[in-house]
């Protein structure tokens, strides 16, 4: 009872929060601040914000750029009873009369945007009104599916519980509303791989129905992992003496698996598990040959599928001068960075290297790092990126129950535990495939990481 009645406080806690922050403001004279926003696009596909946003006003003020509707409202989606509302894609400091901002190039335009709304504040200072050709209609995806990481039951506490208890069927809930056929994660679902954690994840998953499939990650293969545990608890319906229907392809290791459910001619998901904790040596492993084979095998197989792999660690920038700048990871001034990357160079690194390169109908779904959406102010490619073409297109996942946040005078991330939840909502369309960032205990959808892939 007392995960239920704190769980129901802290969310009535939250909704309050939410109601205040939402009131509708008048927009009021900020004195001589009348402004032009201009929006230069890097291309005409639609859906693609790419390009560059540029503010003139007479006033030196940061402009926070919204999508807005046909009104010039903020946009809103609701689906399945929950509202979720659009925050700010970005930011214009203007000086001088005049400021710019460029937007990353895999940036969406989300379903409905006809506006960009302009605030400073909470309050409305301008609008301008997107070409015809850049206001995406209203569609509905082929198919939805949620994509989080790094759960960590057992490690945080900031309620009278486990605050992954709250953080995670709450993030469920969000995902369900909005209509998923599948949610995915890369692992981490326990603190030191301890069996209360797997047997919270099953008792979780089972209340809803949708499939819910993780690979490892390296806190659920510490020196306390015991597979047959994992195996009971963890993905039920794969290794077991009946398989869920769309499962094709079970390893022999019981631990990675693919999962195609609509069949071998429709898009395929493969959870690809590391299988020890070992980095930062030249001795390190976290692929075995035999997975490494087993991968190599499925990539070859669905040459002419999408492929959704979902795997825990991510890859250092394959840059001696900067490997914190790839996608996962970052460097704020005061040398703050994840620092268990995938060991540069080693044999197990190196391969898994080739085939990310080899096949770019592969999206490639990590966490590890927790590093908050919002980061990627300190390195554009921390969400996603596939290197102008190098590499298939490598995705970040935030932490649903704790994403990590850090400032450029900060000397040690700040968890956010119980204070933000993060993940995403992915739509697949016949020719795209469309990112949308949640911040799952606000209900808001993160503009500035909603992404738009082409296949």
């Amino acid at each position: 009872m007392i995960y239920k009645i704190s769980a129901k406080v802290i969310l009535l806690f939250m909704s309050v929060a939410m109601l205040f922050n939402n009131i509708s403001l008048p927009m009021i004279n900020l004195g001589n601040n009348e402004i032009t926003i201009e929006y230069e696009f890097e291309n005409e596909k639609p859906y693609s914000a790419a390009g560059t946003v540029s503010v003139a006003s007479g006033r030196e003020r940061t402009y926070d750029l919204y999508w807005g509707d046909e009104n010039g409202k903020i946009l809103k989606t609701e689906q399945g009873g929950t509202t979720a509302t659009y925050g700010e894609f970005v930011s214009v400091d203007v000086e001088n009369g005049e400021g710019s901002a460029d937007v990353y190039s895999f940036t969406a335009i989300p379903d409905g945007a006809k506006t960009v709304v302009a605030r400073v504040g909470k309050f409305e200072a301008g609008t301008y009104t997107l070409p015809e050709e850049k206001q995406p209609e209203k569609e509905e995806p082929l198919y939805r599916f949620g994509a989080l990481s790094d759960v960590h039951f057992n490690r945080y506490r900031l309620s009278l519980t486990d605050d992954a208890m709250i953080a995670f069927p709450n993030a469920l809930d969000f995902l369900n509303s909005f209509g998923v056929s599948l949610v995915g994660l890369s692992g981490d679902l326990s603190n030191k791989a301890e069996l209360d954690s797997f047997k919270k994840f099953n008792s979780v998953i089972s209340e809803y129905d949708f499939p819910v499939y993780t690979s490892t990650g390296n806190h659920d293969v510490n020196d306390n992992f015991v597979q047959s545990d994992w195996n009971k608890y963890v993905n039920p319906g794969v290794f077991g003496d009946t398989r869920d229907k769309g499962i094709v392809e079970a390893a022999s290791n019981g631990l990675d698996f693919v999962y195609a459910p609509d069949g071998e001619d429709g898009d395929i998901f493969i959870f690809y598990s590391q299988y020890q904790w070992s980095y930062k040596s030249a001795d390190s492993r976290i692929l075995t040959d035999g997975q490494l084979d087993w991968l190599e095998k499925q990539l070859d197989k669905y040459s002419d599928n999408t492929v959704f792999l979902f795997f825990h660690t991510f890859l250092a920038n394959d840059s001696d001068e900067d490997p914190y700048s790839g996608v996962g990871n970052l460097i704020n001034d005061k040398g703050v960075y994840y620092n268990l990357m995938f060991t540069r160079n080693t044999p197990d690194e190196i391969r898994f290297r080739h085939m990310l390169k080899e096949n770019k109908n592969v999206v490639f779904f990590s966490g590890h790092s927790h590093w908050s959406y919002a980061m990627q102010k300190f390195n554009e490619r921390l969400n996603i990126s596939d290197f102008d073409g190098e590499y298939c297109t490598m995705v970040h996942i935030s932490s649903v129950s704790s994403p990590r946040t850090v400032s450029n005078t900060d000397t040690k991330a700040k968890e956010r535990f119980l204070r933000q939840s993060e993940g995403y909502l992915v739509s697949v369309y016949p020719d795209r495939i469309v990112l949308t960032a949640v911040d799952f205990y606000m209900h808001e959808i993160l503009s500035y990481a909603n992404y738009v892939i082409e296949r």
